[in-house]
């Protein structure tokens, strides 16, 4: 396993620019549902993700992992990192808020903090990562409020789906390490390639893709959901994994919500309420501050 190291302020860019991509992520699904099933939305999105990963992967002149114990990583990764949780999502959003929702999967860098803890040597819990996730989570329960959690649309299987995709996220970030030796385009491109393997199956078998007649607009936001909020996110996902450990990328899920606030903003009119920018005040200090380190106490002379 590829020892971490301390996260600087190009890694902070990332993880910014994943929250602003995965936050983009809820307009295009809006949009794709209009035409496509969230099961097609799913398959498909991840097909054309892992289609754009290998692709580059291929024109770099990498190659593929032959140990069967990588592709077995691979295959688990692909149901805990994508295909799990993106059925996990969909359906418990079904019966929950939006704001629920994001709360839920707000309990996923403390998942991470505890896993990487307990079972590796380079990314431990400190005062500073503790004190950053719980600034990030503070921000987003000033965004979304903690009545969300007990409003009319509250469902307890629901609340235990999306909170059991969040758990499939932090195990797969603490997992994606151990694949830490290959280049994250082969990584998050097999991983990817799992999924399909997974979704299109159950979508041909579920769905008639075929007699599908998207809206351009329809089919535009799906492209979009498969090539950026898909394929690029999981690369920058991959690569802060393997830089910087699972503790410090998780806290892109403080970044989605406030993001999905601001888009809608931008498009929608919608104007953001002052919460928004505390929140965003919060979360962006909690990163900050889960980069600082821990100083070491000299040995008395």
């Amino acid at each position: 396993m590829r020892a971490i190291r301390q996260a600087t302020g190009r890694d902070t860019t990332k993880l910014v620019a994943l929250g602003a991509i995965w936050g983009s992520a809820f307009l295009c699904i809006e949009v794709a549902l209009e035409s496509f099933s969230p099961l097609a939305i799913a398959g498909l999105r991840v097909v054309l993700a892992a289609a754009l990963l290998l692709g580059v992967a291929f024109a770099a002149g990498l190659k593929l992992p032959r140990s069967r114990g990588d592709w077995a990583l691979l295959a688990l990764l692909g149901l805990t990192n994508a295909a799990l949780p993106f059925v996990l999502i969909s359906w418990g959003q079904q019966a929950i808020t939006a704001g629920t929702a994001a709360i839920l999967m707000g309990m996923g860098p403390f998942v991470a903090l505890s896993l990487n803890h307990l079972f590796t040597a380079d990314d431990r819990l400190t005062w500073p990562k503790l004190a950053g996730v719980a600034l990030g989570f503070a921000g987003m329960l000033s965004l979304v409020g903690v009545e969300a959690l007990t409003g009319e649309r509250a469902s307890l299987l629901g609340q235990l789906a999306v909170l059991g995709a969040s758990v499939c996220y932090a195990l797969s970030g603490f997992l994606t390490r151990k694949l830490s030796h290959l280049d994250p385009r082969v990584s998050a491109g097999g991983v990817l390639l799992t999924a399909s393997l997974y979704l299109l199956p159950a979508m041909l078998l579920l769905e008639r893709p075929w007699e599908l007649r998207p809206t351009p607009e329809a089919l535009s936001a799906l492209i979009f959901l498969g090539l950026v909020s898909s394929g690029v996110a999981y690369l920058l996902r991959f690569q802060l994994i393997r830089d910087t450990g699972a503790v410090f990328m998780s806290q892109v899920s403080y970044l989605v919500p406030v993001f999905g606030v601001f888009w809608a903003w931008l498009f929608l009119a919608q104007v953001p309420e002052e919460t928004a920018w505390v929140a965003l005040a919060l979360v962006l200090l909690g990163i900050n501050v889960s980069r600082l380190k821990r100083r070491k106490v000299k040995p008395a002379e």
